[in-house]
């Protein structure tokens, strides 16, 4: 690609400041409190208070006074608007916890110390919201984007009650991890083949969170979630395009083939190869840039290596006509252009100053910088909209920033106190797996230092039952045996979209066999309808995935003999047989007639609860 040619770079200044012009009357105060009655959105996203940011971008480049002016009263009039007050959502990109972030970026430009004032007086106004009213874990709309924003309110007030605060909902994510495979996982509330990788709602944009709040606070136990977030995300990466696969769902229904046999090699047909800010590799990259910047380990290095790749192709290419922030070529230039800045590498900043170009190109032929959305011309949005186009000319027309807010930044380094004690984050994590065991051991935080991951906790636990006396060694090793069962359950769980689908399916194929009389429902053939555990110690007990999470349920002896002979093709009379001659032998016939209907009434019990199928 080539450097701008003076008359270029003039065409792409021109069309900023076009935008500019065009975009000024959304923040100007009586503009801003009509929106605000008639139910606009004030957040960073699509909100008044990212174009705000935007106007305060155009004042660090170019120092324009007016600039500066027009975001201090839009500030002021957003600020004192009731509806400030009246918020539904308390998330850093999506709610109200963004009016922080505006603050914190206003007091780093006008070193006026009232907007972090300010700030402080919301936070208490939104701390219950925070706590209490968010769902999600993730940056864009979670809990990880609020670790991120209080850490970084922190790093500028010192407040005393914000580490606690952020003790708190870094507790949650701590709780809310779940293990996979490989690394620690979240989101799995969302309907996704697996949770989400990716910046916006994914693993990366949670480790991004953490990676900051780790080095501001210099806890070892957030760096581990962290990288434990990064390595989950690794186990889907997708060779053949250079990416990682888009776990969302985009179509509501999948076939009932491809439901039974889910998995990797089933779900590609469903995802898309995207690669934006929000999904796909450049927002991963972002994440991988400030991890590599804080360790320097060579897996990270590889990984920028292979986005940068990707970027370079896409942009290139240019297949898609979506130049926003959040979805679009927008996004994967705040890659490359902080890329070019963080690895000395000033070549990078080519291919953005040429997307910029584009962008403005295809707006001057199709009438719009969004395809997918022909009403993106009436939105100031700048994640969704022409602010943030015009955040992605300002970044071709300005090299060289370490910051932005595709990936904000918290400043380093701090003497915060860290929020964990050494091995606290992995007791915490692990122990939940095995509470009943680690109850006979004595384990404390020390032991926790060389554990990497749940497979060498276990490995520690196995030690330590080692070391019992016998007596109760053999109650440590039958706990032990449960609790590994059903650990090895969570590490293979499907996720909510799964089980969702897949109950609907269990119950249209159960009402068959419910419905249809006793001599029909002996003649068929009965299978396990999902994975299962059986145990029998300390008592009877099935384990299962459900749609959220894994469950234990007691059994009775009756059932356990009955799922133990379940076998493709054996029919329910042949099974009946077959535990009357093992089990009931010598009872009369009138017993043996109960312990028929005994059998069968227990099948149509398991069919309801989905635990069985018709083969």
């Amino acid at each position: 690609m080539h450097t701008w040619a003076p008359e270029e770079e003039q065409i792409v200044e021109a069309e900023l400041f076009r935008i500019a012009g065009s975009l000024l009357h959304t923040i100007s105060p009586d503009a801003l409190r009509t929106r605000l009655e008639e139910g606009g959105s004030l957040d960073l996203f699509n909100g008044t208070a990212g174009v705000i940011l935007f106007y305060l971008r155009l004042y660090e480049c170019y120092q324009t006074p007016a600039y500066l002016e027009a975001c201090e009263s839009a500030t002021e009039a957003l600020l004192q608007h009731p509806a400030v007050l009246q918020q539904e959502y308390y998330t850093l990109y999506t709610g109200a916890a963004g009016l922080l972030y505006l603050c914190i970026k206003m007091y780093e430009t006008t070193g006026k110390e009232s907007y972090l004032s300010h700030a402080l007086k919301l936070l208490k106004h939104y701390e219950h919201g925070i706590l209490e009213k968010v769902v999600q874990d993730d940056l864009i709309s979670g809990h990880a984007g609020n670790i991120f924003l209080l850490t970084y309110l922190h790093a500028h007030t010192q407040h005393d009650s914000l580490p606690a605060l952020i003790r708190q909902l870094t507790d949650k994510l701590i709780h809310h991890a779940r293990i996979a495979p490989q690394g620690l996982r979240w989101g799995h509330i969302k309907r996704s083949f697996d949770c989400l990788t990716g910046f916006s709602h994914g693993a990366s944009g949670i480790a991004y969170a953490l990676l900051h709040a780790a080095g501001y606070f210099r806890d070892e136990g957030l760096y581990y979630l962290a990288q434990q977030a990064l390595t989950y995300e690794m186990l889907h990466y997708d060779e053949t395009n250079t990416n990682w696969l888009d776990l969302r769902l985009t179509s509501t229904r999948v076939s009932k083939e491809d439901l039974l046999n889910w998995g990797p090699s089933v779900f590609r047909r469903y995802a898309s190869n995207v690669n934006s800010w929000a999904h796909g590799a450049a927002g991963i990259g972002l994440a991988r840039l400030y991890a590599w910047q804080l360790t320097g380990e060579d897996s990270y290095a590889q990984h920028i290596q292979l986005i940068i790749q990707r970027s370079l192709q896409d942009l290139q290419e240019l297949k898609r006509g979506d130049f926003t922030l959040c979805s679009g070529y927008g996004g994967v230039a705040a890659f490359l252009s902080h890329a070019a800045t963080v690895l000395y590498r000033p070549e990078l900043h080519l291919p953005v100053q040429q997307t910029a170009l584009a962008a403005v190109r295809y707006y001057q032929q199709q009438g719009t910088y969004n395809s997918y959305v022909p009403a993106n011309n009436d939105d100031p949005g700048l994640f969704s909209g022409m602010a943030g186009v015009g955040y992605l000319l300002l970044s071709a027309l300005f090299p060289g920033s370490q910051e932005a807010i595709t990936h904000p930044a918290i400043p380093l380094p701090s003497h915060a106190i860290a929020l964990y004690q050494p091995g606290e984050v992995k007791m915490l994590l692990f122990s939940r797996y095995y509470k009943t065991t680690i109850s006979l051991l004595q384990l404390d935080r020390e032991d926790m230092a060389a554990i990497d991951d749940i497979q060498t906790f276990e490995a520690l636990l196995l030690e330590k039952i080692a070391t019992l006396p016998h007596t109760k060694r053999t109650e440590a090793q039958d706990r032990y045996a449960f609790e590994h069962g059903t650990t090895s359950l969570w590490k293979q769980h499907k996720g909510l979209q799964y089980y969702t689908q897949y109950k609907e399916l269990l119950l249209v194929s159960a009402r068959i066999l419910l419905d249809a009389p006793d001599t029909e429902l002996l003649q068929a053939i009965l299978i396990p309808a999902a994975q299962y555990l059986l145990c029998s110690t300390p008592f009877d007990t099935l384990s299962c995935c459900q749609e959220y999470g894994v469950a234990t349920f007691p059994l009775g002896k009756l059932t356990v003999i009955l799922l133990n002979m379940l076998a493709p093709g054996r029919t329910l009379q042949e099974i009946i047989h077959q535990i009357l001659d093992d089990h009931f032998k010598d009872i009369d016939g009138e017993t043996q007639q109960q312990t028929i209907t005994a059998v069968v009434d227990q099948v149509r019990s398991l069919l309801r609860q989905g635990f069985i199928t018709g083969a």
